[in-house]
């Protein structure tokens, strides 16, 4: 089974060690985009095969996820197949299909694989994600209450006004009910973003919420948080839609939800804080055939 790693599938690249190391490099730092795998491998670790939108948790050498990949297209094919188009988004140095095939035949030879030219390669196009998530830690309790000193934040979400550090370090120990509380995470600087979870999942519907502290602002740590999000709903109650309810005055939050794929479904039902105020609110959502 591949290792599961806040709540994603895990990916991992080469071989440990400077090999590893290297291929992350390409990733973070410049423009590999794509990645090739043996489906005999899936079919030997009982795993389906990734699937359009799903994202990865990406593990370095010490089994760190160091950042989010998510899939942006899926092909199989024979070996002798693998077009010249892959080998160039892989850029691992392959100029062409001819180059990627000595260059992982050799590799997978060296780990003990036979290759012919009918062996079927799963080929990954990717995309990476600016932000990670993780579940929260005792350790974010002073940085959200920092953020929820914030009047936007306090403008539309119903946290306890005035907000404290006890109800912090309440929240982070007990996620006050949610299901999953995520701290979002910027890959590149390991600073905190904002908070982003599922409140429940409930008949195949799981309804998440966002919020972003004021100076992870305009970064795309919301969006990002919810393309992820949609995957770990899939992985714990199989949920098919992902559902944000928004309030309609919130033009910001619409924006970011748009952003990510998400559509307007109906008129809530539900009410949404604006202030002091119930607002009317819209259901925003994204299936997984959108």
């Amino acid at each position: 089974m591949f290792k599961v790693v806040d709540n994603l599938r895990s990916i991992e690249f080469g071989t440990p060690g400077e090999s590893r190391a290297r291929l992350i490099d390409f990733i973070v730092n410049g423009n590999k985009r794509a990645t090739a795998g043996l489906l005999d491998d899936y079919a030997k670790e009982s795993e389906p095969i990734e699937s359009v939108g799903e994202c990865l948790a990406m593990l370095d050498n010490d089994n760190q996820h160091v950042a989010t990949l998510r899939v942006t297209r899926v092909e199989v094919s024979r070996f002798i197949d693998v077009p010249d188009e892959f080998a160039l988004a892989e850029a691992e140095g392959d100029l062409n299909a001819a180059d990627f095939r000595a260059s992982h035949n050799d590799f997978w030879s060296r780990i003990g694989e036979t290759i012919t030219d009918e062996t079927q390669i799963v080929q990954v196009y990717f995309e990476l994600l600016t932000h990670r998530l993780r579940p929260l830690q005792s350790s974010d309790a002073e940085w959200i209450y920092h953020a929820c000193q914030d009047t936007e934040v306090q403008r539309w979400t119903q946290i306890p006004r005035p907000y404290t550090h006890d109800h912090a370090k309440s929240f982070v120990a007990d996620q006050n009910g949610e299901l999953l509380a995520n701290a979002i995470i910027n890959s590149r600087t390991g600073e905190p973003a904002g908070v982003a979870g599922i409140h429940h999942i409930k008949n195949g519907v799981a309804t998440v919420g966002y919020w972003i502290a004021p100076q992870a602002r305009r970064a795309g740590a919301a969006s990002t948080a919810l393309k992820i999000l949609p995957t770990i709903a899939r992985r714990l109650g199989d949920a098919q839609t992902v559902r944000a309810i928004i309030a309609e005055t919130n033009v910001a939050s619409r924006a970011t939800a748009e952003r990510a794929g998400f559509k307007i479904a109906r008129k809530s039902a539900e009410q949404c804080p604006d202030g002091a105020a119930q607002t009317t609110a819209l259901d925003y959502e994204l299936t997984s055939q959108q």
